[in-house]
Order: C-alpha cells, then sequence, then structure tokens
C-alpha cells in the first residue's frame, strides 16, 4: 500500500480492561498522528459491519498497529479478528508493521512473533515511552507527525486535568461511595464463589470463606486471609481503604480473638479505590510500586497469597 493511503497512522488494539490504558497513550499522540481507538471512533463505526470494518483497519489502513498484551488477546471476538488481520498482513509485510506491549509479569509475546522482535516494556518506559516509540516507528515507516502547537498542548492538558479533577469530585460522593460499596460486594461475593469452587468434594484444599458487607475471610490449613473495607465517612471516600491482611491462625469475621491464641500477621496491603477516565475500577496499593488491580485480578492476587502459605505448608509436610 502507498504511504499517502494510510487512513490512520496507528491503530490500538487490546482487551477490554486495558482501555484506560489504550486511552492515555491515544491521548498523548492524537494532536499529531491519525489514531484509531474504537471508543474514539463509534460514531464513524455506527451502521458498519463491525467485523469487516476492524478487518480493514488492522489489515491495510492502520501504518503502525499497537497491541497491549495479555495472553487471552486473541480470544475474544473483536480480538481475534484483529488478530487474525495482523497475521495475514504480516504474512505478506512481515511484522516491522506492529508493536507489542506485554502488560503481564513475566513479559510474554506471541509464540509467532519472530523472536527478533522487539516489544515495549511499559512497566519500564511508562505511557510517555509507549507513545515516543509509536511516534518513532510512524516516522520510520513513512509516517509525518504534525507538530503540536503550543495551543493544542494546552487544550490536551486541560482536558487530562478536568478528566482527573472529575473522577476525584464523584469519588468524594455520595455517588462515589454507593460505587465503591458496589464493587466491594462484588469483590467479596467472587472470592465466596472461587472458593467454593476450589473447594470441590474431590479438592485436597479446603477454603472456608464467609464474608458481611465490609469484612470477608478466607480460612485454611492454619492460615487467614483477612479483607477488611475501612470507611471513616459516609459521604466521601477520603480516608477509605481496603486492607487486606494474611494471618497464621484463625482470625474470625469480626477481627476479634481471645489471648493467648492472637494470630500472627505475616503480610498487610492496603488498596484504595478509584475510577480511571473511561469508568474502569481499579484497586491502588501505593506499598507495591502503586500497582493497580481490576476487581478480578485483585480477586486472584490476594487468593494466590493464602494458597501460597498453603502451598509451603503442605510442601514442608511432605518433606518431614
Amino acid at each position: 500500500m502507498e504511504e499517502n493511503n494510510y487512513k490512520y497512522d496507528v491503530a490500538f488494539s487490546f482487551l477490554a480492561q486495558d482501555e484506560d490504558l489504550a486511552t492515555q497513550i491515544n491521548d498523548l499522540l492524537q494532536d499529531r498522528l491519525q489514531t484509531f481507538l474504537y471508543s474514539r471512533r463509534q460514531g464513524e463505526l455506527a451502521g458498519t459491519d463491525g467485523e469487516k470494518t476492524f478487518n480493514r483497519v488492522f489489515s491495510s489502513e492502520a501504518r503502525i498497529v499497537f497491541v497491549l498484551y495479555r495472553k487471552e488477546w486473541g480470544s475474544t471476538p473483536w480480538t481475534r479478528i484483529e488478530e487474525t488481520a495482523i497475521r495475514n498482513r504480516a504474512f505478506e509485510e512481515g511484522y516491522d508493521f506492529v508493536i507489542f506491549a506485554p502488560l503481564e509479569k513475566p513479559p510474554s509475546v506471541p509464540q509467532y512473533l519472530p523472536k527478533n522482535r522487539l516489544w515495549v516494556g511499559l512497566e519500564r518506559w511508562g505511557i510517555e515511552g509507549a507513545a515516543s516509540v509509536i511516534e518513532s516507528r510512524v516516522q520510520e515507516a513513512g509516517g509525518t507527525p504534525s507538530e503540536e502547537s503550543v495551543e493544542d498542548y494546552a487544550k490536551r492538558l486541560a482536558k487530562k486535568i478536568k478528566a482527573e479533577e472529575d473522577i476525584k469530585r464523584f469519588l468524594h460522593s455520595d455517588k462515589g461511595v454507593k460505587r465503591a460499596n458496589q464493587e466491594l460486594s462484588k469483590l467479596f461475593s467472587e472470592l465466596k464463589q472461587t472458593a467454593d469452587t476450589i473447594s470441590a468434594d474431590d479438592s485436597a484444599i479446603k477454603l472456608h470463606c464467609e464474608h458481611n458487607q465490609n469484612r470477608c475471610v478466607i480460612f485454611s490449613e492454619g492460615f487467614t486471609l483477612f479483607l477488611h473495607w475501612s470507611q471513616s465517612f459516609s459521604n466521601t471516600l477520603e480516608s477509605s481503604g481496603l486492607y487486606v491482611s494474611l494471618y497464621e491462625g484463625r482470625m474470625p469475621l469480626d477481627g476479634s480473638f481471645f489471648p493467648p491464641r492472637k494470630p500472627r500477621l505475616l503480610q498487610e496491603i492496603e488498596f484504595n479505590f478509584w475510577l480511571t477516565t473511561t469508568e474502569q475500577v481499579l484497586w491502588e496499593s501505593l506499598s507495591r510500586g502503586k500497582a493497580s488491580y481490576s476487581s478480578e485480578k485483585l480477586g486472584k492476587f490476594v487468593l494466590s497469597l493464602l494458597l501460597d502459605q498453603v502451598e509451603k505448608k503442605k510442601k514442608g509436610e511432605r518433606e518431614f
């Protein structure tokens, strides 16, 4: 395809849970490049055959494709279409047009990607670094980014500041408190369901889980995972947090214990409720380098803390 026929300089491919991250990178580029982010192009896509449109964008209309990669990418309906278009295009052109940014630890990329292909480490370089890589690759591929004027920069900065202020106002409101409590209830219910599934009749691992509105406890093999939602005010999330504690010993749901059988605290992590500009729920932990988790990912993470202890105990018993 001739370079002047490209409709977009870069098209983003990602799972729904990474839309906010894609949006942040897109917003750093959209004043200098022609970008394709489906949530920003819904007006153009309305009334079209989505499969044909997405196939066309990723197979021929985008000069560069940027993929926010997780192992599930390519298995959902839309990313499957995008992956097929990318691989078909690569069969003719090679993979120089596509950039993968792994989001999981340890980082990984599709096995079919040539071993000499470099990928972007977002954890190290951040969204600004990713935007710089995309802009450089667009230029290498014959694109010409437009220079951002001072006025455009000021507009972009003002938009970012306003979006952040809107989120803060929401979180410091009755609606924000309600949203946080709804997500907490969802998290506790999913933990209970997962614990029950793990503790099937023929399972060697038994997890006892119970919860109320503000607390959830999961007990197994002499260890307790204790989640406590602390909310200081009824109409704001200021000074609120979700405390995840791991104990050796039994900790009841009400948090009480009878001396001298006080459980021994092994680990405690505080998470703050946050909402992104695309209304994606995140639980942020400052103690883990400001790591962020969706509710689903947080549930898996905290359960792994308990299961790691159970595994160590079982391994010790086998060795003994």
